[in-house]
């Protein structure tokens, strides 16, 4: 856990600055590390357990998770064990607009059209935004994360697709709302995350040596 971190004031410049030391951190992280944090999170992903109903029952219901990329934690080997096991999983497409669709993950990805250098499925789209989600059946949503706090508070990279993505649970009734779940390293778990108005909380946090449903 990387603790209390020295921020500006400015609600911006905080999270700015925050970004800057998560990223640092993340970008020491040697190779071998990343491939272990990968591996780890993918045994760690069964503590959840709408994931472990799934996987005993795949016809039960879809998670949404992402491809990783760069210093971001490893999905890949999380993303196999889905395929491997029968889970349905989908992936986000950006679209012009900032919202996310969704696709099969089948496997292959591409760089993105509308943010290259960020990988995508290869398939049709088959959903879009959170309406989409839920009526897939989604009952996870595995979202990327910079930080999280212990309140739920979470800080991306400053494109916005989830927090607009979240806050499609609006027009949502609460006994289809999917579970929203942080991916991090252990590190990445903070006392506080700059949060403003229109920032969009996770009900929980994963890592790789731990699975916390967050309260309050």
């Amino acid at each position: 856990m990387m603790g209390r971190v020295t921020l500006p004031t400015d609600l911006d410049e905080r999270k700015a600055a925050l970004r800057a030391v998560v990223r640092a951190h993340r970008r020491a992280r040697p190779a071998d590390v990343r491939a272990d944090v990968e591996a780890r999170l993918a045994v760690r992903v069964g503590a959840i357990p709408q994931v472990a109903v799934l996987t005993a029952s795949p016809a039960g219901g879809t998670v949404a998770v992402y491809a990783s990329f760069g210093t971001e934690p490893g999905t890949g080997r999380m993303r196999d064990l889905f395929r491997l096991s029968g889970v349905r999983a989908l992936l986000p497409v950006i679209r012009a607009d900032g919202g996310l669709d969704w696709a099969w993950d089948t496997g292959p990805v591409a760089d993105g059209a509308v943010s290259p250098g960020v990988p995508e499925p290869t398939g049709p789209v088959v959903g879009e935004g959170m309406r989409g989600l839920v009526a897939l059946g989604c009952r996870v949503v595995l979202a990327p994360a910079l930080a999280v706090d212990l309140h739920g508070n979470r800080i991306g990279k400053a494109g916005g697709y989830y927090d607009r993505l979240f806050a499609g649970l609006d027009d949502v009734d609460v006994a289809l709302r999917p579970l929203l779940v942080a991916v991090v390293h252990d590190e990445d778990v903070v006392d506080a995350v700059p949060a403003g108005p229109h920032d969009r909380r996770v009900d929980a946090v994963l890592t790789p040596s731990r699975y916390v449903v967050l309260h309050g």
